[in-house]
């Protein structure tokens, strides 16, 4: 799955973060809010998967599902 989250809505990081999502690692509350603690691999603009694997901590009320 990959995921489009804005960047006020995830850390760490710059930008709008679009992530092909390969685990879950863990969910819970954060500052009044549901987070999650993500590991995938950065999607470029023109749709390339980065070959270096990042996590990101996201806010799940914003993220938005891109392509399943």
């Amino acid at each position: 799955m990959t995921i489009r989250v804005p960047e006020d809505a995830y850390r760490f990081g710059t930008g709008p973060l679009t992530l092909a999502v390969t685990e879950v690692i863990s969910r819970g509350p954060f500052e009044g809010h549901e987070w999650a603690e993500l590991r995938g691999h950065g999607v470029r603009e023109d749709g390339t998967r980065a070959s270096r694997e990042r996590f990101a901590f996201v806010r799940v009320d914003r993220v938005r599902v891109v392509d399943r």
